[in-house]
């Protein structure tokens, strides 16, 4: 019984500014190939890829377009018309009375405890508030700074460094 040669076919190349490439899989017709089948019917491609050294052959980035075909785009996200973040919470109730405890479902609670009321939302700074409240709390440091080098006694020593930590924690906030 007489082997088989494997034929291999060798694309292009060319080297440009130090960077190998390589002209396209869909150059030349290739019926081994298993993309041959989608694209054969399109015309003969002369696009070319940036490939590494040891590169046999490339399929561009349009041909692999026309072989995969327009990704599936699905509606998205869809609301379950609870709150943000109910399965992480260590007790939630829907308006329809279900309890939940770390997101999985009670069924013998339904119905046994009020719905979750959700937190009111924290109004956010802009930055210009942000800016102002950062130089009131500046200067609250720098005034009491001031009243620790003057201080004498240990308890207006202490007093002095609570209310300095209290205002780097607040800085730290913004």
């Amino acid at each position: 019984m007489i082997k088989r040669k494997k034929v291999t076919t060798t694309f292009k190349t060319k080297t440009k500014n130090g960077i190998r490439q390589m002209i396209c899989r869909n150059s030349i017709e290739d019926h081994n190939y298993w993309g041959w089948q989608i694209l054969s019917k399109h015309p003969r491609c002369n696009e070319w890829s940036e490939v590494n050294i040891d590169t046999k052959a490339v399929l561009c980035y349009k041909c692999v377009n026309k072989t995969v075909g327009p990704p599936e785009i699905r509606g998205g996200y869809k609301s379950t018309g609870r709150m943000r973040g109910w399965q992480f919470m260590k007790e939630f109730i829907d308006s329809q009375g279900n309890v939940f405890h770390k997101g999985k479902e009670q069924p013998k609670l339904k119905g046994t405890l009020n719905p979750t009321k959700p937190k009111p939302v924290k109004k956010k700074l802009s930055k210009l508030e942000k800016s102002e409240l950062r130089d009131k709390i500046l200067q609250q440091m720098v005034m009491v700074r001031g009243n620790l080098k003057t201080a004498k006694f240990k308890k207006d020593i202490h007093s002095g460094n609570v209310k300095m930590r209290r205002l780097t924690r607040q800085l730290k906030k913004l």
